[in-house]
């Protein structure tokens, strides 16, 4: 098995236009498939101004939401064909009756989203990669903001800490570490068993996956500073984690690896849950 249907959020600005991106380069890379989904939430005036709403201005909206629309479709059509792949990629625009990114991602075999900015955060929920990855189903792989790398860089870290979505993010991206020169197994902590990892290794080995161990304590600071600084010492262009093994209610009241990473990270990072 291999990628052959990349779904991404395209707005053409801030981690969407590094989303798109990478996009092209894991399109190219598997020859896949890409689909470039416009997330358009219900437009806010429309609520506040309720009964007061005339259909002059419901139709300016209407009109400023379509044009809005074709001017991004233009601008990825463009990408698209720069990159050699306009026989392989459409464009959709997406809206409260059927259905957000979640529900999209669903029919794709990965999601490729920007990481969020602070804006992103108080806008729209529901747009934001870690939640997508929550809700869909599916990996996603988040880029962080203004990634720009000419090529992938063929080298991943997967963060292991033998937990259920550990296991299922390894899962997903068993296929993406096939195709990578160095893949390295990351543990954190202050007391690993003397076998950790032993299982997650035996069965890479069994899909044809040569991996090293690398193990580093838990830091005062967090295990997420820990799995980016081996990131960084590694030279990783990848790094696999699952999103969320606490609750994400907890980790965003009291702090934890996912929100860590989703905020400092600086390298593109693939989350399942």
């Amino acid at each position: 098995m291999t990628i052959r249907s990349i779904l991404t959020s395209y707005t053409g600005s801030g981690g969407g236009a590094a989303a798109l991106h990478m996009a092209l380069l894991v399109a190219m890379k598997y020859d896949a498939h890409l689909t470039a989904a416009l997330w358009q939430p219900p437009n806010p005036l429309r609520a506040r101004a309720g009964a007061f709403m005339t259909r002059e201005i419901d139709r300016v909206l209407d009109q400023a939401e379509a044009e809005f629309a074709a001017s991004r479709r233009a601008a990825f059509e463009q990408a698209v064909a720069q990159a050699g792949l306009a026989g392989q990629a459409d464009f959709v625009v997406l809206d409260a009756r059927g259905g957000g990114i979640s529900e999209a991602a669903r029919g794709h075999d990965i999601v490729i989203l920007g990481a969020p900015t602070d804006r992103d955060r108080a806008a729209e929920f529901s747009t934001r990669p870690d939640v997508v990855a929550l809700r869909s189903g599916r990996p996603v792989l988040i880029v962080p903001q203004g990634y720009a790398e000419p090529a992938i860089r063929e080298t991943a870290v997967v963060a292991w800490d033998g937990k259920r979505a550990a296991a299922r993010a390894l899962g997903d991206a068993m296929h993406i570490l096939g195709t990578k020169d160095k893949v390295t197994l990351l543990g954190v902590g202050n007391a690993l068993p003397a076998q950790f990892g032993q299982d997650a290794l035996r069965l890479l080995a069994r899909h044809g996956i040569e991996a090293d161990l690398v193990t580093r304590p838990a830091p005062a600071r967090g295990a997420g500073a820990a799995i980016l600084d081996a990131c960084t010492e590694l030279g990783a262009g990848l790094l696999i984690m699952g999103a969320y093994e606490h609750s994400k209610f907890s980790e965003d009241l009291l702090g934890g690896a996912t929100r860590d990473i989703l905020s400092d990270a600086r390298l593109p990072v693939l989350m399942s849950h």
